[in-house]
């Protein structure tokens, strides 16, 4: 195949001309990566080959089907719900899943039966693979009117603790190590009864306690009907409501009284979070949020935040070292489309997908919009480059949400997967949907996408017969981790009146891989959210971070995944610690879980 240039950064007339062709046919300082080439084989649009993705759901014992009210009522909450999370309640190494229901609005909730239909579900793995659900035994059957799901160690026991997003009160849970879950929504100081949607536990002052971040949609009045062009009563378009703000939370436990000195270390002290978002500025902005992701995006060590909203500018709130956050995100280069317009962004993805050593984003969006890709230009600027990296001509005819960067195959290059489904009716006509209320769902159903990074950050479109693909619902969030500890990365996808989906990953590999869990001793054990990892192999450096929370409305195995291509060994691992200290810690043979463990590892 002949070498083309790589497309110019995103222009309208570049857009155009995609356009017309689909309608006829960790440490980021790091300056020791390869020489970029301006040129890449482009081999034709799509790929074929052996399935990646077995579908296990029935199989795992996994048992769930999202709940909405009356069907044809067009609640809008009811095409934008519901969430997912991989985590391992019980630390017993095995992942479980936390599925999040929406059932009717709580003042159409006439009996208790009702509730638990639309009651959130927990699913514990058991030693031979497959789930049982302990949703009531744990106290996690939440009843609210669910969106998405939050995970992280909230006291600094070692347990993940849980945060649910409702359209309505959101709900905090403490893991209490025993199985047993207690709502402390109240008694710690957590009060938002907005339409929330995603959420992310972080440490944004460093001080060893997360703290949280919230994402508030509309103003949303369900007195207000919406129709479609044909005048037919449709879900709402969020413009035609009120933006609300955004929310964060500051962890005040370490700062209890009977905490001598504000340890790090667990006590019987009670947990207590609060409303920091004026005095940090978040509020300033209302931003129709839904997804977020939070993570150092300027090389400074502190982390910071990027939120997704939804017809409007995306929000990049670089953190100020202060309890203060600016939005810098039209500074930055990543708040509009190419041309300056804002979009109908919904999830988002992380990773450096060209291998420069940067993180770079990724945000979903509406059908006609493409999905964007926003490349980070060596430093915290940004440049939208769907085209350049064809995802724009991969996404422009579909509505995407749930996104992440995973290397599937283990070539060493981060792959793309994107979960689709309309918000508003296809004037087209109904498409075939397999499950679900079919009265409904088929107007808005669409085909899941996996497009292979096929080097520097330009993708082709996975065409062949696999599971993930096969299946053409209203996905909503996508989580990934490796729910079998075989050394790949697992799927979970919810659907709108439809099941939930467990993908294991049987894709035919191409080389080695690394697992690694990053942990605090002195903050009980846990996950060291906001830690950044560096895996050197040879003649490679190989970025990881350790934040669970993006994609939409989900939660991820914590555990950073690394995919090696032909590197059987690993020289050393680097790790930034969320303060900004370093360690290194010895490599060995690929193909195996590690525990680095602060501390543990020799100073750089």
């Amino acid at each position: 195949m002949a070498l083309v240039p790589l497309i110019a950064p995103v222009r309208l007339s570049s857009f155009i001309v995609v356009f017309l062709i689909v309608a006829v046919g960790c440490d980021r300082k790091i300056r020791t990566v390869a020489p970029k080439t301006s040129l890449v084989e482009l081999p034709t649009t799509t790929l074929s080959g052996p399935p990646f993705f077995t579908e296990i759901t029935d199989s795992s014992g996994v048992e769930f089907q999202h709940h909405v009210g009356p069907v044809g009522r067009y609640f809008f909450p009811d095409i934008m719900a519901g969430g997912a999370a991989f985590f391992d309640f019980n630390l017993d190494g095995k992942l479980d899943i936390y599925l999040v229901n929406s059932g009717s609005p709580p003042s159409q909730v006439d009996s208790v039966a009702m509730a638990r239909l639309g009651a959130n579900r927990l699913f514990q793995q058991q030693s031979d693979g497959r789930f049982v659900d302990v949703s009531l035994a744990s106290g996690l059957g939440d009843t609210g009117y669910g969106m998405g799901v939050a995970i992280g160690d909230i006291n600094n026991d070692g347990y993940p603790d849980v945060y649910v997003t409702n359209y309505g009160p959101d709900r905090l849970y403490l893991n209490g190590g025993d199985g047993v879950f207690t709502d402390i929504t109240q008694a710690a100081g957590i009060e938002n009864d907005r339409w929330s949607a995603s959420a992310a536990f972080f440490d944004f002052d460093r001080d060893g306690w997360l703290d949280l971040f919230v994402t508030n949609y509309v103003d949303y009045q369900p007195f207000q009907p919406c129709r479609d062009a044909a005048g037919r009563l449709d879900y709402c378009n969020p413009a035609v409501f009120p933006r609300t703000a955004d929310v964060l939370y500051h962890n005040l436990s370490g700062n209890d009284p009977d905490q001598s000195g504000g340890s790090t270390e667990p006590d019987n002290a009670p947990i207590r979070f609060e409303n920091v978002s004026l005095e940090s500025g978040i509020a300033e902005k209302p931003g129709a949020g839904l997804g977020v992701f939070c993570a150092d995006l300027n090389g400074d060590d502190w982390p910071d935040v990027y939120v997704s909203n939804d017809g409007h500018a995306n929000h990049l709130w670089i953190n100020q070292h202060n309890g203060e956050f600016r939005d810098e995100a039209i500074l930055f280069g990543a708040a509009y489309d190419a041309v300056g317009r804002g979009q109908a962004s919904m999830g988002l993805a992380l990773g450096d997908v060209n291998d420069d050593g940067w993180l770079d984003l990724l945000s979903t969006h509406m059908e006609g919009e493409s999905n964007a890709l926003y490349l980070s230009s060596g430093g915290p600027i940004f440049s939208e480059s769907s085209v350049r990296s064809r995802i724009a001509e991969a996404s422009l005819p579909l509505t995407g949400f749930g996104a992440i960067f995973v290397d599937f195959e283990h070539d060493g290059d981060l792959d793309l997967a994107v979960v689709n489904g309309r918000v508003r009716r296809s004037l087209a006509g109904p498409k075939k949907s397999h499950t679900g209320d079919e009265t409904l769902s088929r107007s808005y159903a669409e085909r899941n996408q996996l497009l292979m990074n096929i080097g520097q950050g330009v993708f082709q479109e996975f065409a062949g017969a696999d599971a993930f693909l096969g299946h053409v619902e209203v996905s909503r969030a996508l989580a990934y981790g490796d729910v079998d500890n075989d050394g790949d990365v697992d799927l979970l996808v919810t659907n709108f009146v439809g099941q939930a989906r467990l993908f294991r990953n049987d894709a035919p590999k191409k080389g080695h891989w690394l697992i690694a869990r990053v942990v605090e001793p002195k903050l009980g054990g846990r996950d060291a959210y906001g830690a950044q990892l560096t895996v050197i192999t040879a003649g490679k450096r190989i970025q990881g971070l350790v934040s669970p929370g993006s994609s939409y409305l989900a939660s991820h195995d914590p555990r950073v995944h690394f995919g090696l291509g032909n590197a059987a060994n690993v020289e050393h691992i680097e790790v930034r610690w969320p303060d900004g200290a370093n360690e290194v810690f010895p490599g060995g043979a690929a193909d195996r879980f590690l525990v680095l463990a602060r501390g543990e590892g020799t100073p750089p």
